[in-house]
C-alpha cells in the first residue's frame, strides 16, 4: 500500500498561550481558591511541553472548507478525481451526527459516490483507517480509499470549552490537556503497492477510564468505571490524565521504539503524535539516538486525528520527505492504544 496523496488545511487563526488562560479565567467565576496560581501553573505547563500556540477556526470560517481544501489537495497530488474513490473512511474524534457516519455526509458534499464508513479509535482512528485501507486493498475490493479526518472541537461554544471551567486546581488533573488541542483537516490518498505497512499494536483497555470524552452524564453501571474516579466524567467533557497515563506507558512506548520493525537509524522520518514535546525529547536521551522527528505540537497544538497525515503532508510541503524514503509513526491513543507502523513513502 502507498500514500498517492496527502494533504492537511488549517485555519489561519492562530491561538496562543495567553489566550487559553484569558478563557479559563473568564469560564471560572465560581472558582474555589487561588485562581491566578491555577493560571500560573497552567501557563508555567504549556511552556514546559513545548506548545506555542494552536490553530483555531475564526468567527467567519467554516470547517468544511478546510476539510474540502484537504480533499483537493490529495487528490491532485495522487492524481485521481472524486469519481476515483471507491472507499470513504472518516476517522476523527469530531463526530456531528450518531448516524449515519461523517463519512456520509463529507461524501455528500463533496459529490462523490463511493461507500462510506467511520472509525472511532481516539486519537488513533487515521493508524487504524490505514490498516483496515491495506486489508481492503490486498484483496483488490477497492483500488482507491481516501481517509479523511477533521478536528474542531477547540474554538469557541465547542465542547472542549467545558474544560475551561474549573471548579478547583484538582480539575487540572483532567481538564488540561483540552488547552493543547488544535483544529484542522487531513486528507490522505491510498492504493495499492507491492510494499506492506508493518503495525504493532498494543492495547490496554485497563487504561481505558484515564482519558475518555462520554457522550452522555455518566452512567456508572454502563461504564463499568468501578473505583475510577468520577472526577470530570460528564456529557462532552475531555477527561485525559495526562500525568497518569504518561507514568503507565513511558516505559512501553520507549520498548515500541526500541522494537520497531525498521531499526530507528533507517527510518528517514518518524511522526510521533502531537503530545508533549519534552517526553519525545526524553525517549531520544534515554535510547542514546538521533531520532528524525517531525513535530507539530509548537505551531500547531495537539492535533488529536490530524497529527499523524498532518506530520507527513507537511514533512513532504518541506521536502523533508521524499518518495521511496522510509516512515515511521507511533500513535498513542485513548482505549488505551499505541501503535508502531512503518512504510515507504
Amino acid at each position: 500500500m502507498k500514500i498517492a496523496g496527502v494533504a492537511a488545511a488549517f485555519p489561519e487563526r492562530r491561538v496562543t498561550n495567553d489566550h487559553v488562560l484569558d478563557l479559563i479565567k473568564e469560564n471560572s467565576s465560581s472558582f474555589e481558591g487561588n485562581l491566578d496560581r491555577t493560571l500560573r501553573k497552567v501557563g508555567l505547563t504549556l511552556n514546559y511541553i513545548g506548545i506555542k500556540e494552536r490553530r483555531w477556526l475564526g468567527e467567519k470560517d467554516h470547517s468544511f472548507e478546510y476539510t474540502e481544501q484537504a480533499v483537493q489537495s490529495a487528490m491532485k497530488r495522487a492524481g485521481v478525481g472524486k469519481d476515483d474513490i471507491d472507499l470513504l473512511i472518516f476517522a476523527s474524534v469530531d463526530k456531528r451526527v450518531a448516524e449515519p457516519g461523517m463519512s456520509f455526509f463529507v461524501a455528500k458534499a463533496l459529490g462523490m459516490k463511493c461507500e462510506c464508513f467511520d472509525i472511532t479509535e481516539g486519537c488513533g482512528g487515521w493508524v487504524r483507517a490505514t490498516r483496515i485501507a491495506q486489508s481492503y486493498l490486498k484483496t483488490g475490493e477497492f483500488q482507491t480509499i481516501l481517509i479523511v479526518t477533521a478536528e474542531y472541537t477547540a474554538h469557541e461554544n465547542q465542547a472542549l470549552h467545558l474544560n475551561y471551567c474549573l471548579k478547583d486546581e484538582a480539575d487540572l488533573d483532567w481538564a488540561f490537556s483540552a488547552s493543547t488541542v488544535g483544529e484542522g483537516s487531513t486528507a490522505t490518498v491510498m492504493t495499492a503497492d507491492e510494499n506492506d505497512w508493518t503495525y504493532d499494536n498494543r492495547s490496554y483497555p485497563e487504561w481505558c477510564t484515564h482519558c475518555l470524552a462520554p457522550l452522555w452524564h455518566e452512567d456508572a453501571q454502563t461504564m463499568q468505571y468501578g473505583e475510577s474516579s468520577m472526577s470530570g466524567k460528564g456529557m462532552h467533557k475531555f477527561v485525559s490524565e495526562a500525568k497518569v497515563m504518561q507514568e503507565l506507558s513511558f516505559d512501553l512506548v520507549q520498548s515500541m521504539i526500541v522494537d520497531n520493525a525498521i531499526p530507528i537509524a533507517e527510518v528517514d522520518l518518524f511522526v510521533p503524535h502531537t503530545q508533549t514535546l519534552t517526553v519525545w525529547k526524553d525517549f531520544q536521551r534515554n535510547l542514546k539516538m538521533e531520532i528524525p522527528y517531525t513535530f507539530l505540537l509548537p505551531e500547531y497544538g495537539n492535533l488529536v486525528n490530524n497529527s499523524m497525515a498532518a506530520g507527513i503532508a507537511l514533512a513532504y510541503d518541506e521536502k523533508r520527505l521524499q518518495r521511496g524514503q522510509n516512515v515511521a509513526g507511533l500513535m498513542t491513543a485513548a482505549g488505551m492504544s499505541f501503535t508502531m507502523y512503518n512504510f515507504k513513502f
